[in-house]
């Protein structure tokens, strides 16, 4: 795995379970710095807004409204009848 999925996945899982982000950000650049990293900052950053993009349509996608109830059923339904006229 790549250094900076591996530093923004390491910050989302932090920021998901601590509230303030700001003493998060803080400790992160502090890191960086420390151990030469400060050029990842940039990829970190697009590599952190992948991640929560994907959390977001993950999130959309696993939603279930009336509509895809309804044609959930449906599909089951039809299922059964196709399987009983064979």
């Amino acid at each position: 795995m790549i250094l900076e999925q591996q530093y923004a996945q390491a910050l989302h899982k932090a920021r998901s379970s601590q509230g303030p982000a700001t003493e998060l950000f803080a400790n992160l650049a502090a890191a960086l710095k420390r151990r030469g990293h400060m050029q990842l900052l940039p990829r970190i950053v697009s590599a952190y807004q992948k991640i929560a993009a994907q959390e977001t349509r993950l999130e959309e996608y696993t939603k279930v409204t009336p509509e895809r109830e309804r044609t959930r059923v449906l599909v089951e339904l039809y299922t059964k009848l196709v399987r009983s006229t064979k």
